[in-house]
C-alpha cells in the first residue's frame, strides 16, 4: 500500500500505544535496570530468552523482540529500544501463525476493544447544503405616480427602511386632472343625466386618479390636485428615485419595495440528491440564530440545472413574521432520506485510507483481520456497505488503529522474510487482507 503522510502519523501514534500496552501486560517485557547495555543486561536477557524457549515450561515461545516504530529491526533479547524511549515488544510463535492478529483476553480488556455485529436494514441519512436568505420576489412592488406632475413633498425614507402598507411616500401635484374634475363637478351641480356624470367620473379614474381622491372630490365638491402616493405593501425599500420639486411622468418608478414575509431560502442541490427535495418540510438553520430552527412551508425545484456544477436550484418559502430572517444571511438546509435495505455497520468502525476504506473483523477463531469494504452511503452513526462483509460478522468499533497497526507490522515482517530482507528497516508495511 502506498505511503501517506496522514496514515504514517496515525500509524506512529498507534504503534507507540500498542507497544506500551502489549509490553506492559507481557510476562517477558520486564527488563532489568540496565537491560540496554552492560554485562548484567546481557546475562538477564539470555536468562529470559532461555526461560521463554525452555521445553515444557508452559511459557509462550518468543521469536524476537522489536520496536513497533521500527518493525523491520529484530532483537534477540528484551531491553530498551535504541530508537524510541520505550521497551522492546516480544513477538510470540502463536502470534506469527494464522491469518489474523491474536490478542490476549487481558490485553483486549485493557485496550477496551468492542465489536458490533453487521446487520441488514435501511439507513436513515441526511445531507446539509449551504443556502442563502433572499427577498421574496412574489412581493415586489414598483411604485409609479400614474400621472404627470411634480413633486410637492417627500417623506423621510431611504433605501433599507422598513415600511408598512399605506404609509405615505410622496405628494405629487397633478395639474392635468383639474379640467376633468371641474367638468365633473359642474355636471353634478347642474343635475345632468347620471350616465353623463358617471362617464366623466370613470374618465378620471382611468386617468390614474385613485378612488380615495375621487371620494374626496365628491365629499368636498372641490377640485383635488395633490395626489398622495402611499406604500402598497409591507417590506423594505430597495431603491428610491424621487426628490422634492422634480417632475415626474406616469411611467416613472419612484421607489421599489420588496416584501420580507415570507422570505425565500435558495440552495443548489446536487443532481444525485434531487429525490430528497420532494416538497416535505425541510429544516433550515441560520448561523445568526444557532438556538432556532426554521422549517420551509413549501419547496420548489427550479426547471433548469446548472451544467457546470451539476446542481439544480431549490427555492424554499419560510414564514418570517418576526423579521428575523434578513435577506443576505447565510443558511443551511438539511435534506433527509432513507436508503434501500443494505448491510449496516457503525460509522465509527470505518478506517478511511483515502483511496480505500476498511474495517477490522473478528473472525471465528477469535483473531482480528483487516477487511476492505465498499461503502454505499455514509451516515452520522451508521454506514451502508456494498461488499466486503457478511451479515452477522463482528466488526471492531474501538481501538481500531491499534489492531490495524499490528496488522501492518505483521504484513511488513512477512514480506521482509519473503524478500530475505529481515534485517533492514522499513517505515511500515501493507495491511493483511
Amino acid at each position: 500500500m502506498r505511503s501517506r503522510p496522514i496514515f504514517l502519523t496515525l500509524l506512529l501514534i498507534a504503534g507507540v500505544t500498542f507497544g506500551y500496552v502489549f509490553a506492559s501486560h507481557s510476562p517477558q517485557s520486564a527488563r532489568t535496570p540496565s537491560s540496554a547495555s552492560g554485562a548484567d543486561a546481557g546475562t538477564a536477557g539470555k536468562t529470559s530468552a532461555m526461560a521463554d524457549t525452555a521445553p515444557g515450561s508452559g511459557e509462550r515461545k518468543v521469536l524476537f523482540w522489536y520496536d513497533p516504530m521500527y518493525p523491520g529491526t529484530k532483537f534477540d533479547k528484551p531491553g530498551k529500544s535504541p530508537f524510541m524511549d520505550m521497551d522492546l515488544v516480544p513477538r510470540y510463535t502463536e502470534d506469527d501463525t494464522g491469518a489474523g492478529i491474536r490478542i490476549d483476553p487481558v490485553q483486549r480488556q485493557n485496550m477496551a476493544i468492542s465489536t458490533e455485529a453487521v446487520r441488514r436494514g435501511r439507513l436513515n441519512f441526511s445531507i446539509d447544503i449551504p443556502a442563502n436568505v433572499e427577498f421574496n420576489d412574489y412581493q415586489l412592488a414598483r411604485v409609479q405616480p400614474r400621472a404627470e406632475g411634480f413633486v410637492e413633498k417627500t417623506y423621510a425614507l431611504a433605501v433599507g427602511d422598513m415600511v408598512k402598507a399605506g404609509q405615505p411616500l410622496v405628494d405629487v401635484t397633478v395639474p392635468g386632472w383639474t379640467a376633468d374634475q371641474s367638468e365633473y363637478l359642474l355636471l353634478r351641480s347642474q343635475k345632468a343625466a347620471p350616465e353623463i356624470v358617471n362617464g366623466v367620473r370613470e374618465r378620471l379614474r382611468l386617468s390614474g386618479m385613485p378612488e380615495e381622491m375621487l371620494k374626496a372630490v365628491d365629499a368636498s365638491g372641490r377640485v383635488q390636485t395633490r395626489l398622495m402616493v402611499s406604500v402598497p405593501i409591507t417590506g423594505v425599500i430597495t431603491a428610491i428615485e424621487v426628490y422634492p420639486g422634480m417632475n415626474v411622468d406616469k411611467n416613472m418608478t419612484l421607489t421599489t419595495i420588496q416584501g420580507v414575509n415570507p422570505v425565500w431560502v435558495t440552495a443548489d442541490v446536487p443532481e444525485r440528491n434531487l429525490h430528497l427535495a420532494n416538497g416535505k418540510r425541510i429544516r433550515v438553520s441560520v448561523p445568526a440564530y444557532p438556538d432556532r430552527t426554521f422549517f420551509a412551508q413549501s419547496a420548489t425545484l427550479l426547471p433548469k440545472a446548472d451544467q457546470a456544477t451539476r446542481t439544480v436550484p431549490l427555492r424554499l418559502s419560510l414564514d418570517n413574521p418576526e423579521g428575523l430572517l434578513k435577506p443576505g444571511l447565510t443558511a443551511s438546509i438539511r435534506l433527509r432520506g432513507e436508503s434501500d435495505e443494505a448491510l449496516l455497520i457503525p460509522t465509527q468502525s470505518l478506517i478511511d485510507l483515502g483511496d480505500e476504506k476498511r474495517v477490522i473483523v473478528r473472525v471465528t477463531d477469535g483473531s482480528f483481520v483487516p477487511r476492505r469494504v465498499t461503502v454505499l452511503r455514509d451516515g452520522r452513526e451508521q454506514t451502508a456497505v456494498l461488499s466486503g462483509l457478511d451479515e452477522g460478522e463482528e466488526v471492531v468499533v474501538t481501538s481500531l488503529f491499534l489492531i490495524d497497526s499490528e496488522a501492518n507490522l505483521r504484513g511488513a515482517l512477512e514480506r521482509m522474510r519473503a524478500d530475505g530482507n529481515t534485517d533492514e528497516s522499513h517505515d511500515h508495511g501493507g495491511s493483511a487482507q
